[in-house]
């Protein structure tokens, strides 16, 4: 028993260790953004592994003006340039806690993993995430700065 209650713990201490609230910029959210996470990430920039997966989290407050969100949309923005990265399931809906609907006045958080293929060259530049509602009207905004190695 004491050995599953030590392994518990060092689990949870790795998990906890390897996820970190970044430094983010808003980029126009009309409604609270709380934080940012990206698993893993041990320094700023966020260093993404060519090959792996990293898997990143928003935590925002849904207002009346949410309505339904669709779809998020993810791009690379280098020297001021936005190049579109594509998700696999680019729907909110399924990757979002609690479940939709959303209602307005509760926190949701928004959690999505995404691959990092090994063909990307290593380069610094920032991830700016952009959640949608039904109308295609961005409600969030955040861009991450990240590092991919």
């Amino acid at each position: 028993m004491q050995v599953q209650h030590t392994l518990l713990l060092v689990i949870t201490t790795v998990v906890l260790v390897s996820a970190r609230y970044v430094a983010f910029t808003d980029c126009g959210s009309r409604i609270p953004v709380k934080s940012v996470s990206v698993i893993p990430c041990q320094l700023t920039p966020c260093e993404l592994i060519r090959g792996d997966a990293t898997t990143f989290r928003i935590h925002f407050q849904a207002d009346e003006t949410t309505g339904s969100l669709s779809r998020a949309e993810v791009y690379a923005v280098v020297g001021g340039v936005a190049v579109p990265f594509a998700l696999d399931v680019p729907e909110i809906c399924g990757n979002v806690h609690p479940e939709c609907p959303l209602q307005a006045g509760m926190w949701y958080t928004y959690k999505k993993y995404v691959y990092i293929p090994y063909t990307h060259s290593r380069i610094d530049f920032s991830f700016r995430w952009i959640l949608k509602n039904s109308f295609k009207q961005p409600v969030v905004c955040v861009e991450i700065p990240v590092r991919i190695v």
